[in-house]
């Protein structure tokens, strides 16, 4: 089992960029995924045979268009299959682009891919 848990977090330093210090207005909003487009999350078969789980922390740069343009990982899992197949998965997702001073825009967003094994009965 895959759990999908979205999280995103405003104006955070990504890859040494700067934070910003200017005010978001009411209506500003980040990156979100567009739930409306699933796209499966591939859990790798080895990571199930081995018994990996892990949270992947993703952050993502998202362009105005709604797509993935950039993609790092900004917590490992610990397990770097779950890590590459988390980035392969968020790079196939579509997201609602981010509003900036009422005007679709550019920007960065985190989210958590969750892998879990099944439980047994």
């Amino acid at each position: 089992m895959v759990v999908l848990r979205a999280v995103v977090w405003s104006a955070l330093a990504v890859a040494g960029l700067g934070v910003s210090a200017t005010a978001a207005s009411a209506g500003d909003r980040h990156p979100e995924v567009d739930t409306a487009r699933p796209t499966p999350v591939v859990y790798p078969k080895v990571a199930q045979r081995w018994g990996e789980e892990g949270t992947v922390l993703v952050s993502v740069y998202v362009n105005e268009f709604g797509h993935p343009v950039k993609v790092g990982v900004a917590r490992s899992s610990g397990y770097v299959d779950l890590d590459n197949a988390a980035v392969d998965t968020v790079m196939n997702w579509h997201f609602v682009p981010a509003i900036r001073d009422g005007a679709i825009a550019s920007d960065w967003a985190r989210v958590q891919v969750i892998y879990k094994l099944p439980q047994s009965p």
